[in-house]
């Protein structure tokens, strides 16, 4: 452990700068934050990129790191450790990367002989445990969780991990994402994939009920199975909708090439190059029925997208006509992970802008469909909404959607959240932000998906991170509330801090500085003040 300020290396650039570790350390508050927040903030990333003489080769491969900011009496502390899993103690023991990444190939030991770590190759896996992506709480319980077959449990007070679990300890599931749901009565709601000659994608859950166990994550049920259509070719997918009654899928162009990434997994080889985009594929989407768990008969297709994260999905009747509304942050160029800003060298190299341009959608499904309803009928019929649901000769519904936000304010805009009181139900506004982007600073926006336009903050020379709101106590409108932003400065001589804006205004009302190293982080959470 190394409490200390190791001292700021202007050589690396501010993306991927090492994390210093430190436990409680006081942070300087300017401004006023608010009386009544109280809690933490936890984040999660990826904290190093360097062992030793070897580097990662991908930004999704850093050791995780979980920092938080406490806030308490206007009082902020700020803790920041990584996640000593599997991956993490063996790379640390031999000081350099025997297990790789997604995009970091892995090692057997150099001590064997050459016949030792050729049996070991063919016997034994590397270890794919650092989950470095996001944070999941049951209550007293926390885990760091990405896009794979592993999740780490956690001590949220002083950030010590505790343990790793394979999810195939537990069922028969190879694959979830890094962004689960919360059910009103508090259930715990994850996407899944079982690989193999049946496969299936799956709807995992944790009842609310087993929160208060030590390791509720064991108790992780299949809600739901969906068979796969094209078994050695499932889809990818990082998020999801859940709304009151409904679950819904993307089922999008791009692909996970099983026997691929199985061949490198055995050659411990990157999986990075195990995705591939089929731009000629329609997106679909499979709705859940969230009560049965069966899967609704009507198929919704559109035009080819790439979608990372949705932003909301809710249900409306308008007219004795009900509808399934999903939002998304979609592509629709194909993303390729071995290339562009993901790629470390390109950052090092100071290449760190994207030529992708997501756009903030709706798709609207209707749920009435009459066996009578012809071809080329549009069955959306909402007042001012622009998307349709067109009936297709084959009894599929064509959705094309229509866009939540004005062109000039967006296109460089990611990692949306909402006020999570309002998810599953009818909402106005999220929150974004924009990096590595072309002739656009740095920046975080509120958008307005009524009136369909964004106000921003920015500060020169800084990089925030995904905002993350936080509902003030007896608020009676969506946006009362402030947005949390874990902000980095591109001057290696000047402090990290939390932000804190008035989500209603978007203006700074205070911020909490700390004097450590921080690279970009993924996604987080905030969590109340336990009594």
């Amino acid at each position: 452990m190394n409490s200390k300020l190791s001292g700021k290396d202007k050589s690396y650039p501010t993306f991927i700068r090492p994390a210093t570790e430190k436990i409680a350390a006081q942070c300087t508050a300017k401004g006023q934050i608010p009386h009544w927040l109280e809690g933490e903030v936890l984040r999660n990333g990826p904290g190093e990129f360097e062992v030793g003489s070897d580097k990662f080769n991908h930004l999704f491969d850093g050791h995780a790191f979980v920092h938080k900011f406490t806030i308490s009496g206007g009082w902020v502390t700020y803790t920041g450790r990584f996640i000593e899993s599997n991956l993490y103690k063996t790379n640390k023991e031999h000081n350099r990367i025997l297990c790789g990444g997604f995009g970091t190939a892995s090692y057997t030991d150099p001590c064997k002989n050459i016949f030792s770590r050729f049996f070991t190759v063919l016997t034994t896996r590397p270890y794919t445990d650092n989950c470095n992506v996001n944070v999941a709480s049951m209550a007293n319980a926390h885990y760091t969780i990405t896009d794979g077959g592993d999740v780490v449990r956690f001590d949220a007070e002083k950030l010590e991990t505790k343990n790793s679990i394979a999810l195939t300890d537990i069922l028969n599931v190879h694959f979830s994402t890094a962004h689960p749901h919360y059910d009103t009565n508090g259930d715990y709601y994850n996407l899944g994939l079982t690989f193999g000659r049946n496969a299936f994608y799956n709807v995992v859950r944790v009842p609310a009920s087993s929160f208060n166990k030590q390791d509720p994550m064991q108790d992780l049920e299949i809600h739901a199975k969906i068979e796969v259509d094209t078994p050695l070719q499932p889809t990818y997918f990082h998020s999801f909708a859940l709304t009151p009654n409904y679950i819904v899928i993307h089922d999008q162009p791009a692909r996970i090439d099983v026997l691929k990434s199985q061949w490198k997994r055995i050659m411990w080889q990157p999986s990075s190059g195990s995705i591939t985009n089929d731009m000629k594929r329609q997106s679909v989407f499979l709705v859940v029925d969230k009560k049965t768990g069966n899967q609704l008969p009507i198929k919704f297709t559109s035009e080819g997208r790439f979608c990372f994260h949705f932003i909301n999905g809710f249900e409306m009747t308008t007219e004795d006509k009900r509808y399934l509304l999903v939002d998304m942050c979609c592509h629709k160029e194909p993303i390729n992970l071995q290339q562009g800003i993901v790629i470390l060298d390109n950052i090092r190299q100071g290449q760190t802008t994207s030529k992708i341009t997501p756009t903030f959608l709706r798709f609207v499904m209707p749920l009435d469909i009459s066996d009578s309803t012809e071809e080329g009928h549009n069955l959306v019929n909402i007042v001012g909404c622009e998307a349709t649901g067109v009936m297709q000769n084959d009894g599929s519904i064509f959705l094309t959607p229509e866009s939540l936000l004005k062109k000039e304010f967006s296109g460089t805009l990611e990692l949306p959240r909402i006020n999570y009181k309002y998810n599953g139900r009818k909402y106005r506004y999220f929150y974004a932000m924009s990096v590595f982007t072309p002739h656009c600073e740095d920046h975080l926006m509120k958008c307005d998906n009524i009136t369909k336009t964004g106000i921003t903050w920015f500060e020169e020379g800084c990089t925030p991170s995904e905002p993350v709101f936080v509902e003030r106590p007896g608020a009676t409108e969506e946006d009362d509330g402030i947005i949390l932003s874990t902000v980095i400065n591109k001057d290696p001589n000047k402090s990290v801090f939390l932000l804190i804006l008035d989500a209603k205004t978007f203006k700074e009302l205070a911020r909490a500085e700390v004097e450590t190293n921080l690279p970009i982080s993924f996604h987080g959470i905030f969590e109340e003040k336990k009594q």
